[in-house]
């Protein structure tokens, strides 16, 4: 596939509804009507509860959509709990393959300290990363067993938030079956430079979130300890890919070569117009930029 054909979106802002995610049929085949609408081709994959992933394989495709990778998220920092997390990750890994994607994103659970008072690390534990780090490893152990990549999605509000919490998990796994799924909103919201980061764990990158970052709320969020909820709800930090302050050019050529991973849109809220303008606009301006143009494989 072309870089273009690998360009997939999350369906996030079509589903949210309230506080949580309306996955209902109906509501799943008018967001993905609207999302190949937009001119989209993949959408970033989880199977709802109560549908089988062939049956969400088939939801998809009556739309012309293709499964893109998906995200797993547990209580890596939970020792006790880790049989069960590996085990979820572990299921969501044999339905990422039953799907016929071979990657998925995997991340620690968000928490209440960090919802509270996001992107600036607090409560920094250099015992809690060594928990999590080997809780991931294990469990992209076990997706490895399936067939899938698990790669590790660092998110703002979570323990896993800022860069030296990032590099210390990645650290930790090196050699292993842990790979890197950076979001390019989060790193920067969290002060990291997702650039430089994506360059520097080049060849265990297997799929990208983008995302760009208004920088101006962002900072108001930061001064006025907004919370992560008001942050992207009210504030609206996160902006289409283009409509923000973020070098996105700069991050996919920080990408190997020869990278065959996927590109992943996705904006929480949509910064401009409802949710299908928001995706008409995050797609056009990714493909006008020369990395996708000149895209001749």
């Amino acid at each position: 596939m072309t870089r273009r054909e690998r360009l997939a979106i999350n369906p996030l802002s079509f589903l949210l509804e309230g506080s949580g995610l309306d996955l209902s049929p109906e509501r799943l085949h008018a967001s993905f009507a609207d999302i190949a609408r937009a001119g989209y081709t993949a959408v970033h994959a989880d199977v709802p509860p109560g549908m089988t992933a062939r049956e969400y394989g088939e939801l998809l495709a009556s739309h012309g959509l293709r499964p893109a990778p998906g995200y797993y998220g547990g209580f890596f920092d939970q020792r006790d709990a880790r049989d069960d997390t590996v085990e979820g990750a572990r299921r969501h890994a044999a339905a990422t393959a039953e799907l016929g994607v071979d990657t998925m994103f995997i991340a620690q659970h968000m928490c209440e300290e960090r919802r509270a008072r996001p992107a600036i690390g607090v409560e920094l534990s250099d015992e809690r990363i060594a928990i999590m780090a080997d809780g991931l490893e294990l469990a992209a152990q076990a997706a490895r067993a399936e067939g899938v990549t698990a790669a590790l999605h660092p998110h703002v509000g979570s323990w896993i938030e800022i860069e030296a919490e990032v590099r210390a998990v990645l650290a930790r796994t090196q050699g292993g079956e842990l790979m890197f799924g950076p979001d390019t909103g989060h790193l920067a919201f969290a002060g990291m430079d997702p650039g430089q980061l994506v360059a520097d764990y080049r060849d265990r990158v297997a799929a990208i979130h983008l995302k760009d970052l208004d920088t101006a709320a962002a900072g108001r969020v930061l001064a006025e300890g907004t919370s992560y909820f008001d942050a992207t709800r009210t504030d609206r930090i996160w902006a289409e890919p283009g409509a923000g302050a973020l070098d996105l050019a700069g991050v996919l050529h920080a990408l190997p070569e020869d990278f065959d991973g996927w590109y992943v849109v996705e904006v929480d809220l949509p910064k401009h117009g409802t949710p299908f303008d928001s995706a008409v606009l995050s797609r056009e301006n990714l493909l006008a930029l020369p990395y996708f143009t000149e895209d001749a494989r």
